[in-house]
């Protein structure tokens, strides 16, 4: 029988990393405050009972290029002063203003995964079979370094933390804004352009700037995927089934129809739903799912 382990940030938090979104943005707020502002100020993010953020990936989806446009739009267009180079100067600062926030979160993201240890005392360990594969979703070496598994067995979908050749991704899995530009035309032909429009649509580049491109990530990784094709189980561990990753699921099963699945759980309500959305969004057969906790291993 031929495994394919799907990794997700539970397994993670099983063998003792903090690594909730919750770890994140107190990791923010204590080494890059000014960032933590203006995420605060810019997007609208869910946070727990502790105001500490529960869906960072999704949540960057909520980008309110209003509030960043307002914070540097102070040019006044009936003033007896103004010019019209004012409006090119603030594309410009807008351009440069986006460029630093979508900098910032990456590398403050890239820094929390780096600065990750484990506990000093360590959880039991799940137990893994031998001869598997992995796709991880996780940036961390967990599994080469707590349970001794080959590189070449793993597939890094998001890239790897301590792997300087390549940037780490993550993001929501949104297309459109739900408030996106105007066309440049209405319905009668005529321009719906303003002094602003170009400051405006460089103030929305956030949202896109944000997205995980699962499409391209999928197209990248073709050959690992086709050599799956034979496994006969996949087993999930600790992955909560965001929507954002429907898209590799979804691909896995298509290439396993008739695969036996195991899907860990923390929780009963975690249970349901996470059955819930194999069976109904990821088009698995009920029968051929049984749930399972990682330390029943």
């Amino acid at each position: 029988m031929h495994t394919l382990y799907i990794i997700g940030n539970g397994f993670d938090l099983f063998n003792g990393f903090k690594t909730r979104y919750a770890d994140f943005h107190n990791f923010v707020i204590q080494n890059f405050p000014d960032l933590e502002n203006k995420i605060e100020n810019y997007f609208l993010f869910g946070t727990d009972d502790k105001y500490l953020w529960k869906n960072f990936e999704n949540d960057l989806a909520t980008f309110q290029y209003e509030n960043l446009l307002g914070d540097l739009n102070n040019i006044d267009v009936h003033s007896e002063s103004f010019k019209p180079s004012e409006v090119f100067g603030l594309e410009d600062e807008i351009n440069e203003e986006v460029e630093h926030l979508i900098d910032d979160i990456k590398d403050a993201f890239r820094e929390w995964i780096e600065e990750l240890e484990l506990p000093a005392k360590k959880k039991g360990l799940a137990k893994i079979k031998e001869d598997a594969n992995f796709i991880n979703f996780n940036y961390t070496d967990t599994l080469e370094v707590l349970y001794s598994v080959p590189i070449s067995k793993i597939l890094y979908i998001h890239n790897k933390a301590n792997d300087y050749t390549s940037e780490l991704i993550f993001g929501h899995g949104m297309l459109q804004e739900k408030d996106p530009a105007k066309e440049e035309l209405d319905e009668f032909g005529d321009s719906n352009k303003t002094l602003f429009t170009d400051s405006e649509n460089a103030a929305r580049y956030p949202f896109y700037a944000l997205i995980k491109n699962s499409a391209s990530i999928l197209d990248s990784n073709s050959t690992y995927f086709d050599n799956i094709k034979s496994f006969n189980e996949v087993i999930i561990l600790g992955h909560s089934l965001g929507e954002v990753d429907w898209p590799y699921f979804k691909k896995v099963q298509q290439l396993l129809p008739d695969t036996n699945w195991k899907i860990s759980y923390y929780s009963q309500d975690e249970k349901l739903n996470l059955k819930s959305t194999a069976i109904e969004m990821l088009g698995i057969n009920d029968d051929k799912i049984q749930m399972i906790r990682i330390d029943e291993l």
